[in-house]
């Protein structure tokens, strides 16, 4: 059965390449239309044209930072339906323990992995609620179930954070139409894995993917390929869950 998403329009944060590229693709070959948002404008067109020449559709960029309410407002007016929203904007380059941390970057972790979602997701909803139709999806971490070493503590701080959120949400809107779950990716492949691994010479490819019962990190098309799914009518009684897409990482 082909996943129809005719006529709905999506917002897929933080979606210049990677994980959030693969959603928007998965998106727009389910015939939504899609708009992706980022910080710099000559990345994100480029983005744009990398995107469709695979997927053909009506794709669409916004220049901005989701964590800054100011531009969310301006979404939220240039965009004045948004029917599903997806949360991927986050991610950290540089692994600090507790001790090593400092006050602005803590902050700074929660602000872009937890905040920012929770403003853009305020700033949807009354739309949706208007509707009785919305799909609400947070991409969050296995480390908000399974921390480990190697990670910054504001980004796994606020990644558990995103999954309480997902949950108080979703029960806040559940009798009026309205989704809210989130996925929790492990290791995948991306352009922000390979920079972060260019920093910490003690881990590599093959560590991590020797730490994955499967033998291999995920690739981006394979945590994208749940989205259409909840996103659609076949979805409406998914709401409160967190997807594990992890290559059973979490049962070794």
């Amino acid at each position: 059965m082909r996943i129809s998403l005719e006529g709905r329009v999506a917002v897929v944060t933080g979606a210049r390449q990677g994980i959030g590229a693969a959603i928007a693709g998965a998106l727009l070959e389910s015939g939504a239309s899609v708009v992706i948002t980022g910080r710099d404008s000559a990345q994100l067109a480029q983005s744009i044209r990398s995107i469709s020449v695979l997927h053909q559709g009506d794709l669409r960029g916004f220049v901005g930072n989701v964590a800054d309410e100011a531009d969310i407002d301006r979404l939220v007016r240039e965009v004045p339906r948004i029917d599903i929203l997806v949360n991927n904007a986050g991610g950290f380059l540089r692994a600090v323990d507790t001790q090593q941390s400092s006050s602005d970057e803590w902050r700074q972790q929660l602000d872009v992995n937890l905040t920012g979602p929770f403003l853009i997701s305020r700033a949807v909803l009354p739309g949706m609620l208007e509707r009785k139709w919305g799909r609400i999806i947070n991409i969050g971490s296995i480390t908000a179930s399974a921390p480990a070493l190697g990670n910054a503590v504001g980004y796994v701080a606020a990644k558990a954070g995103l999954v309480g959120f997902t949950r108080q949400l979703a029960l806040e809107v559940a009798q009026h139409g309205v989704t809210v779950n989130a996925i929790n990716p492990g290791t995948v492949a991306t352009e922000h894995l390979r920079d972060y691994l260019s920093t910490e010479g003690a881990v590599t490819h093959d560590s991590l993917a020797a730490s994955i019962p499967v033998g291999r990190l995920g690739t981006p098309q394979e945590i994208a390929g749940i989205v259409p799914y909840i996103a659609s009518d076949l979805g409406a009684f998914m709401t409160g869950a967190v997807v594990e897409i992890n290559g059973g990482a979490l049962m070794a």
